[in-house]
């Protein structure tokens, strides 16, 4: 009872561990990690009680099982949702009815289970602290659950724990064989994995539907780092990033013009954006690291060169179009002179287009500003209106989409996010017969406390507007989203310089770990493939040098695996062999020699213990070995000094040891 009682106790704790990152993710429901997590209390607190259901309450709780996980739906969040919750609710009624030692290892395997679901849930750097503490109590549970089975009693070792340099070995083992499954299992993000409920988050996307963004969740990963390359402070202008406008409008959806692209041609590795700007001697050279590309660049105000690896094309809005990267980073260098906008293509007919002519808002726009005669005062009453009229939330409360999205944030809920905010602005004023389009890129970031580094995340993204203003000005930009929902620029001082550390190893953890996707790996098999043909080559040029450090590596190997060796076979010596004489080394070796055959010799044996072990063990050699037992001890300990025996004599004794203990071998080997 008491193993029992042991057995599932270790369960509720083990069980509690694997759902330590739940509460923490929204792939999974709260309702059913508490209910797992009450099933891993229950275990703990009261282990004596097992409950024994009949057949029919499983049977009817299976069925209740299914029922609550298609109630709960989650197929939009990828079958990692479904399949986890039927995984815990079936998690926690096993672990209750576990009766024997046979149904703790089946449930065991359930709660490994689980704790992949958490493990692969799990985006933040915390996440590796908590695999390798994992591994380590994985480890320690196993050994236990090992010695159990060799019928031991765990009951009073309870509050003894593993050793650290146990633990250290234990992870370290973790590491190695995770490593390999890293690279070539599928990454989360994919919509087989995880489905597509990444793109309910913040963040830049190449075009917009009010109608299917609904609530959206702040995310604080990192979208890109932009530094300066001679360590020049950032201006404040330059954290307002531009991908593209948006100009064409379906519906509540917005889409740019990927029509009429303009390759950008390079002279020396630089794309001119403003040719003839001046030279790049006189401008800040500022390096962007775009962790997540959505097919456009983003570029600050007044960018006048950029250098890029891959080819891009120019859009009529100067929005800077990639090829498909399969989700890699992208890194390229700008160039950045006077804030002046760059030469872009006046207005066309999509500029003032309208999806359709809705009489509430037209009449909305008119009482708003349509008495003012300039685009400009135009422009000011309706950024002014929204400002003041309506109120930021990153939950629209939009749930029908058959609807027009900006009439209905215009007309009825009056609360949104700043798309649906340049949205109405751009609708308003086109139905005052000012052209304008919505913008997206990214707005603020925290920066170093040099002020030469800006990390900018998912949650920085932002919409605003441009507003055509004549051929004097051209296109302004205007932001209708009240203040308090732009995203702004944090600064690093004091004790806040240990935050900023931090963030540079979460940033570190994005693009080494959360990054590394289907790109990344293919560009590992190109480049393992690549290494193994020019093995061959590599081999032929530098033969003698390889043939050495393979000759150096072989040497080392075996040193060190003789070193191991010579440590296990070796738990007890009577001394250094320079020292003593052959008699003393001849018990060495007899100790040695009762290793593998099952003998005890800790260091603290004695030379007559050994010998009586020996006797044991080899009975034709008892003779022998008690003459070479009395040699020893009197060079070890004679009352005359330290007298050598003749080595000759201990090679005649140990010559009949080694023969009795050949016969021994051989007799049991018969047997």
């Amino acid at each position: 009872m008491n193993d029992l009682k042991t057995l599932r106790r270790q369960l509720g704790w083990l069980l509690l561990w694997a759902l330590l990152p739940l509460p923490f993710l929204y792939i999974i429901l709260p309702v059913f990690w508490l209910i797992a997590g009450a099933a891993g209390v229950f275990l703990v607190l009261r282990p004596e009680s097992v409950l024994r259901p009949s057949k029919t309450v499983l049977n009817l709780a299976a069925v209740a099982i299914l029922v609550a996980v298609v109630a709960a739906g989650g197929l939009n969040v990828g079958p990692l949702r479904p399949l986890g919750h039927l995984l815990l609710l079936l998690t926690s009624i096993r672990v209750l009815v576990v009766d024997d030692r046979r149904g703790f290892l089946r449930c065991l395997a359930l709660v490994g289970m689980v704790w992949v679901v958490s493990v692969a849930s799990s985006t933040h750097m915390m996440a590796a602290l908590y695999f390798l503490a994992s591994s380590a109590i994985g480890w320690w549970v196993g050994i236990r659950i090992h010695l159990s089975g060799l019928g031991l009693d765990l009951e009073s070792r309870d509050g003894e724990f593993p050793k650290p340099r146990h633990v250290l070995v234990a992870v370290a083992f973790a590491l190695l064989i995770a490593m390999p499954f890293f690279m070539v299992m599928p990454r989360l993000g994919s919509p087989w994995v995880a489905g597509r409920s990444f793109g309910r988050t913040t963040g830049f996307s190449p075009d917009v539907d009010l109608g299917k963004l609904g609530r959206l969740t702040a995310s604080q990963e990192v979208a890109l780092v932009m530094r300066s390359a001679g360590g020049e402070e950032l201006r404040d202008e330059w954290t307002r990033l531009r991908g593209t406008a948006f100009d064409q409008v379906m519906a509540g959806s917005w889409i740019p013009r990927r029509t009429d692209l303009e390759p950008l041609e390079a002279s020396r590795g630089v794309a001119w954006l403003r040719p003839g700007a001046g030279a790049l001697d006189e401008m800040v050279e500022l390096e962007i690291d775009l962790l997540r590309p959505r097919r456009y660049l983003m570029l600050p105000p007044g960018a006048v060169a950029i250098q890029v690896a891959t080819p891009v094309a120019l859009d009529v809005y100067g929005g800077l179009l990639i090829g498909y990267r399969r989700g890699r980073p992208v890194s390229y260098k700008v160039w950045v002179g006077d804030p002046d906008p760059p030469p872009i293509a006046p207005p066309g007919p999509r500029d003032v287009l309208l999806p359709r002519d809705n009489p509430e808002v037209r009449a909305l726009s008119q009482s708003v500003a349509g008495s003012l005669g300039s685009a400009r005062a135009r422009a000011d009453a309706v950024e002014r209106f929204l400002h003041t009229e309506y109120s930021y939330s990153l939950d629209s409360g939009i749930r029908i989409t058959s609807v027009d999205p900006v009439a209905w944030f215009l007309l009825e809920g009056k609360a949104g996010h700043c798309e649906f905010f340049a949205g109405a602005m751009v609708v308003m004023l086109r139905h005052l017969e000012v052209p304008a389009r919505m913008v997206g890129g990214y707005s603020g970031g925290d920066i170093s406390p040099d002020g030469d580094e800006l990390v900018v995340r998912e949650a920085n993204a932002h919409a605003w507007v441009e507003v055509w203003l004549g051929n004097d000005l051209g296109w302004v930009s205007y932001d209708p989203t009240p203040p308090i929902g732009v995203p702004g620029l944090g600064s690093v001082s004091g004790l806040e310089r240990l935050r900023w550390i931090w963030q540079q190893a979460e940033l570190l953890w994005d693009q080494k770990l959360l990054t590394f996707g289907l790109g990344e790996q293919l560009d590992l098999v190109e480049g393992l493939v690549e290494w193994i043909r020019a093995v061959p080559e590599l081999i032929r040029r530098r033969s003698v040098i390889l043939s050495a450090g393979v000759l150096v590596t072989v040497i080392v190997v075996v040193a060190l695996l003789r070193l191991w060796w010579l440590k296990r076979i070796r738990p007890w010596r009577v001394g250094s062999k320079w020292t003593h004489g052959p008699a003393s080394r001849a018990v060495n070796r007899l100790a040695r020699a009762l290793i593998p055959v099952g003998g005890i010799v800790p260091p603290w044996s004695t030379v007559r213990s050994i010998g009586r072990q020996a006797v044991a063990f080899w009975p034709q050699s008892a003779q022998a070995v008690e003459e070479l037992v009395g040699r020893a001890e009197d060079e070890l300990y004679g009352l005359d000094g330290h007298q050598e025996s003749d080595p000759a004599e201990i090679r005649a004794m140990w010559k009949r040891i080694r023969s009795g203990m050949k016969h021994r071998e051989m007799t049991v080997g018969g047997s």
